[in-house]
């Protein structure tokens, strides 16, 4: 899944507004962060800050086959859902 709909899901989830996503950035208006989430590939920069809000991390980890737990999200450039 690509980062900017794995954020987008996240945010869903949790029951994150685009406003109150914008505010917690430091930005006035929700246009601020759709724009941003429309970027399929948002600079790291801007993907910490989003998930810092949202109580999640960025973990680099080699790769391993099997099951992940149901809150892990696989970040790769597929469209996905």
């Amino acid at each position: 899944m690509q980062i900017n709909k794995a954020i987008r899901q996240v945010m869903r989830d949790k029951g994150v507004s685009l406003l109150s996503m914008a505010k917690a950035i430091g930005k006035e208006r929700g246009n601020d962060v759709s724009s941003r989430l429309n970027i399929p590939n948002m600079t790291i920069n801007n993907v910490v800050e989003m998930l810092d809000v949202l109580g999640y991390e960025i973990v680099i980890q080699e790769r391993k086959p099997g099951a992940r737990r149901a809150d892990q999200i696989v970040i790769d450039q597929k469209e996905g859902v």
